[in-house]
């Protein structure tokens, strides 16, 4: 009943989405290794539908911060701020001056023949708008590879740490280098990526619910109730014979119940709840609750939702 839910698994138990998963740490791996894994493959393809040719190659993973990934060039560094809502950074591309030539060059469709390492200087304004172009297909790819709903976007380039820190950025990442393939120039690409964005991957992760101690059963778990979790409802249809099922087919129209009563069964998360019976209220259809079964009341006494002494009697086994 402890078991943390998957990140990506639509049929999470009610139990486990009552219950919470564990925390950013265990959350963070299934992005990390997706991003180690298909960031590789998803730039190059972005790069091909932009008209660009190269080659990425996944290098080294660690943990870091946007400042202190500057300290690793001491010649200077490029830092190309990427943003879903401005001013907040959801991930930084950043390449020594080397490296921002090259992708200068990648982006005005320079000759990969011709592609060096030039020396180290600062890039000049028109570079730092073709990085700042770079940088927006590493955000296209940094979506489609996390699965996220808003795509980051270049903001602006920072030639130093303090440019990212005065800014109110700088945060934990964790930092993914890239081996760019551009003809013999193989120059190197950070992209570090802030936890915040990395936990967006697949579906906003559910709300987290401790059991509560023993000395405090029987009272209200009140953070449980404000959880939303989807309702279904299932019909039970009146027993027909075999070959009266073998004879359906579409346009056909079954009664519910010759009584006019139908029994309904609502289910949480797929486990069954209580027995209803269908009726109307106003112009809409409604839900009469009958029966509570036993299951799910023992799993909501156990985080603190007990139901009442009258539902408990007429609670059953399914």
């Amino acid at each position: 009943m402890e078991k943390p839910a998957s990140p990506i698994d639509n049929n999470t138990e009610i139990f486990d989405r009552l219950l919470g998963r564990k925390g950013d740490a265990a959350r963070l791996e299934p992005a990390a290794k997706a991003i180690a894994k298909f960031l590789p493959q998803r730039l190059p393809a972005v790069l091909k539908k932009a008209g660009f040719d190269v080659r990425v190659e996944f290098s080294e993973k660690h943990n870091s911060s946007a400042t202190a990934l500057f300290a690793r060039y001491k010649n200077g560094a490029a830092c190309t701020l990427l943003a879903t809502k401005p001013p907040s950074t959801a991930a930084y591309v950043i390449c020594d001056y080397p490296a921002t030539g090259i992708i200068s060059e990648i982006m005005l469709g320079g000759d990969p023949e011709f592609a060096t390492l030039s020396a180290s200087r600062a890039p000049t304004a028109t570079e730092k708008d073709l990085v700042c172009q770079f940088g927006d297909l590493v955000g296209q790819a940094l979506q489609t590879t996390l699965s996220t709903k808003d795509c980051p976007s270049s903001v602006r380039v920072a030639l130093d740490a303090d440019d990212i820190r005065e800014s109110g950025n700088g945060g934990e990442v964790i930092a993914f280098d890239l081996k760019l393939g551009f003809g013999a120039a193989e120059p190197v690409v950070t992209v570090a990526v802030t936890h915040s964005y990395m936990l967006q991957m697949a579906r906003v992760a559910p709300e987290t619910i401790r059991k509560p101690s023993p000395n405090s059963q029987g009272e209200t778990n009140r953070k449980a109730l404000s959880i939303k979790v989807p309702v279904t409802g299932s019909v039970m249809m009146p027993p027909i014979t075999l070959g009266q099922l073998a004879a359906l087919c579409t346009g056909d129209v079954l009664p519910l119940s010759e009584s006019g009563e139908t029994n309904v069964r609502m289910k949480v998360k797929g486990r069954p709840l209580y027995e209803c019976n269908l009726g109307r209220k106003g112009a809409n259809y409604a839900l009469c609750l009958e029966r509570p079964h036993r299951a799910m009341s023992e799993a909501l006494s156990g985080i603190g939702i007990p139901l009442t002494e009258t539902e408990l009697k007429e609670t059953y086994d399914e």
